[in-house]
């Protein structure tokens, strides 16, 4: 099936029509619930392939572009499923796939039917570099929230979070900073990045850091601990 392309000014929007289009090509609602699991094709109120959604910024920009080699929404609850999702972010006032580009992938992703929350789940990656940040980001889990609204990104599940190397991040270079964790919130606007449960910051020559909850912000460099706080420094 070739691919769809849709523009529209806001993603949700561009998933609703997206959600129109193949319905009005596949099978209608209405029919025989189905069976939890049943995967064939009649299981779905539609199903595309090989889907492209792009969304454009106010000033006519590409700001988001979403990429999946399937799409399906349930008729049992309206559940928009992607699987072998790529998402590219590119934050206003940056190039469109340049250097500050964001890029979100997971084996398969929750799409908002409505609201503006996706959820990624399995082998999900999100990289990229910070406007006014030295150096890249990235963040590996197997399950992540991401607002488009707030440009927050959530996990609550087994967090690996490195930043601080120009070097290719997650490469166990000297200069990075590895955060791991099971439980992070971080805004890609802001840079912010909290933690409420046990952290460890291991960085430059095996230095790590332990302790409960977190504070920093990639652009100042500032690291906090909330508390239960204990250090090991390599000189």
């Amino acid at each position: 099936m070739k691919k769809l392309r849709v523009l529209a000014a806001v993603m949700v929007v561009a998933l609703a029509l997206l959600a129109i289009w193949v319905a009005g090509t596949g099978p209608q609602a209405g029919g025989p619930a189905a069976n939890a699991g049943d995967t064939s094709a009649s299981a779905y109120d539609y199903e595309a392939h090989d889907v492209v959604v792009q969304q454009m910024g106010p000033d006519g920009a590409l700001q988001y572009e979403l990429e999946a080699k399937q799409i399906t929404q349930l008729p049992r609850n309206g559940q928009i499923s992607a699987s072998d999702l790529t998402m590219h972010y590119d934050p206003p006032g940056t190039t469109p796939g340049g250097k500050n580009r964001w890029t979100l992938s997971a084996d398969r992703a929750d799409l908002p039917e409505e609201g503006g929350n996706i959820t990624l789940n399995g082998k999900v990656r999100a990289q990229g570099l910070p406007v006014n940040a030295p150096a890249p980001v990235l963040l590996t889990t197997d399950r992540l929230g991401y607002n488009l609204t707030t440009q927050v990104l959530t996990s609550n599940s087994a967090t690996v979070f490195t930043w601080g190397s120009n070097d290719t991040p997650g490469s166990k270079r000297p200069g990075a900073n590895v955060l791991t964790t099971e439980q992070l919130s971080y805004n890609l606007t802001t840079q912010d990045v909290a933690s409420e449960s046990q952290v460890a910051v291991t960085w430059g020559r095996n230095n790590k850091l332990r302790g409960r909850g977190l504070r920093a912000n990639i652009k100042s460099g500032d690291v906090a601990l909330q508390s239960q706080a204990n250090a090991t420094l390599n000189p």
